[in-house]
């Protein structure tokens, strides 16, 4: 048989091709097995919806094993603070808003109670509602529960001497240059005798400028020079120490008549001569307030409080304001302003 003859039956036979001289079979050639594709550090990042979308209707390319889920989602908290809504009923929608809407009023009612350097708060359950009214104009054209002195920016050192002599003539809002000055008055123009206090409260300051603050306070035309104590805790010259850190001076007047207004002025400034008014204190700040409350809390119950309030306008007995924002006035016979007032 021929070469040619031999290798044909070999290759028709399936079998390796065998020497035509030995008849052994000779070995083939392999083809190179594919080489490992390298690991380029960068893996595929899927994202967990897309994953969920890929089970319901898989894609055509299976998903590598290797690759990275992301959890991921866009938006995922404002649509499931939508579902939260959707699931909820009227009743609930309408709770949550007057929640939210009450939350809102506190945080406006409060901001409004902190504006200024210096504001005056009149309780208004125990005292206002009684016919107990601020105002900063002696005829009480406008009575209220609240005041509220301007600010003064970027203000700098000065000394009592600069000062002007009729701080405690001038109504209402009259701060200088470097100095917040208030006048205002308190008047009982209600249904009965009452006591109150009245507390000038620091409420927050910076930068230690507290330290180098002087406060006069007149009550009905005498004064006092309160301050923060020496570095050594005796009194700063000339001054009356703050009863604490916090409270500055409080005043308590146990027979506040019907017909009885009262008058004060609060004056702050930085004294320029105190050792503690430094350069560290610049840019600082500081705030107060007058809080005036009753000096006995009334026991009765808000409803029955209510109650007696309804029955006095029904039957005409000294009538409140049905709004309940106005000052009830029931010293109007005999009007009392800060000239008329039976403390005189």
């Amino acid at each position: 048989m021929s070469k040619k003859d031999l290798e044909r039956q070999n290759l028709g036979s399936g079998e390796a091709p065998r020497d035509p001289l030995t008849g052994l079979g000779q070995p083939q050639e392999k083809s190179p097995a594919p080489r490992p594709k390298k690991d380029s550090g960068k893996k595929q990042i899927v994202r967990i919806g897309t994953l969920e979308r890929d089970i319901v209707k898989p894609p055509e390319d299976d998903i590598d094993p290797d690759t990275v889920v992301s959890l991921y989602m866009p938006h995922r908290r404002a649509r499931r603070f939508g579902v939260l809504l959707l699931r909820l009923d009227k009743l609930a929608l309408a709770l949550l808003a007057g929640i939210a809407l009450v939350v809102t009023l506190f945080i406006v009612a409060f901001m409004q109670e902190k504006q200024g350097n210096f504001t005056i708060n009149l309780n208004r359950l125990e005292l206002y509602r009684k016919g107990i009214a601020i105002s900063d104009d002696r005829d009480f054209a406008d009575p209220t529960a609240r005041l509220s002195a301007s600010m003064v920016e970027n203000a700098t050192n000065i000394t009592y001497s600069y000062l002007p002599d009729d701080l405690d003539d001038i109504d209402g809002d009259h701060n200088g240059e470097n100095y917040v000055a208030y006048t205002y008055y308190i008047r009982n123009g209600g249904k009965e005798d009452v006591g109150y206090n009245a507390q000038l409260v620091l409420d927050n300051a910076s930068k230690g400028v507290e330290y180098a603050t002087r406060v006069m306070v007149w009550r009905n035309g005498e004064s006092v020079l309160y301050a923060e104590p020496s570095a050594n805790g005796s009194p700063e010259e000339g001054c009356v120490n703050f009863e604490s850190h916090n409270v500055v001076c409080s005043f308590h007047v146990p027979d506040f008549l019907v017909g009885y207004v009262d008058k004060y002025t609060v004056v702050i400034w930085l004294e320029g001569e105190d050792p503690e008014c430094v350069d560290a204190i610049v840019g600082g700040n500081i705030q107060f307030s007058m809080n005036i409350n009753a000096d006995m809390e009334d026991d009765t119950n808000l409803v029955t409080k209510f109650v007696n309030d309804v029955t006095d306008t029904i039957t005409g007995n000294r009538p409140i304001s049905a709004s309940g924002t106005d000052a009830p006035d029931f010293y109007k016979d005999n009007l009392a302003t800060w000239d008329t007032r039976r403390n005189r």
